[in-house]
């Protein structure tokens, strides 16, 4: 009887103590991030003092030896050896990594589609090389750039210098309780800024400060392939605060997101 008394003792201590380290580790890689994306938020603007404009990607884009896009992996160099526009401007690659992130391989890549609240939500991310457009593929090492969609292997960009359509300025209007009337966004007609866009992007001279940056989405638990209601989602805005928001939210419209 005595024995069982103590297993039953130490059983119940353990439940009380297993869940109370987890979230405390938890909470340690949720301060790591914020630190991240706070020296991020740094490099960036020391980036736009000297360029006077956002870098087209936060991290890298894949390239091979010789600086080329690409989406073969066999050919694609590690991520600490892909130019990243940040790169004079932080001390170390590991500040893109968040410790949440299973993909630690800095040589892994992948493709990524445009996530939901972008005008070109589901379709894979391009860029403009010369007159046409290409897929481009992402290091998966890189966490604030793109991030995993659930549980899956399939990555969504995250950092994005414009996003809006009508319908997204639209939602903006609303946010704003009427107080702006923005028409047509950056991907209505022929994709270019419009003068009836709103300033909450990028690729803007002078974009509201209240713009998103980029988010973390590695902290979020999910249920049947949705995020659950839950303040995970670690977001950075132009204003320099990091905010955690509710990973729900954040997944059906992360752009119109405020700090």
């Amino acid at each position: 009887m005595e024995l069982l008394t103590v297993i039953a003792i130490i059983a119940i201590l353990a439940a009380i103590i297993f869940p109370v380290a987890g979230t405390v580790r938890e909470n340690a890689r949720k301060s790591r991030c914020t630190s991240n994306l706070s020296q991020i938020f740094v490099a960036l603007q020391n980036y736009k003092d000297d360029y006077r404009a956002y870098p087209p990607v936060l991290g890298a884009y894949a390239v091979d030896a010789n600086g080329n896009l690409t989406c073969n992996a066999g050919q694609a160099v590690p991520f600490n050896l892909a130019p990243k526009p940040l790169g004079t401007y932080l001390k170390n690659d590991e500040i893109f990594y968040c410790p949440n992130n299973p993909i630690d391989d800095k040589r892994l890549i992948t493709p990524a589609v445009y996530p939901q609240g972008h005008a070109l939500a589901g379709q894979p991310v391009q860029v403009r090389v010369g007159n046409n457009f290409v897929p481009v593929c992402f290091y998966r090492y890189d966490s604030y750039s793109t991030g995993r969609i659930g549980q899956s292997n399939n990555h969504e960009l995250h950092y994005t210098l414009f996003w809006s359509n009508q319908q997204l300025n639209q939602r903006e209007n609303q946010l704003n309780g009427g107080l702006t009337n923005y028409g047509l966004g950056y991907y209505d007609g022929t994709p270019g800024p419009k003068p009836t866009d709103n300033p909450r992007q990028l690729g803007y001279r002078n974009p509201d400060t209240t713009a998103v940056v980029t988010w973390c989405s590695y902290h979020r638990s999910y249920s049947g392939g949705v995020p659950t209601r839950a303040r995970a989602d670690i977001v950075l805005f132009l204003t320099g605060n990091v905010k955690v928001v509710d990973s729900y939210e954040m997944f059906q419209s992360p752009y119109t997101m405020r700090p």
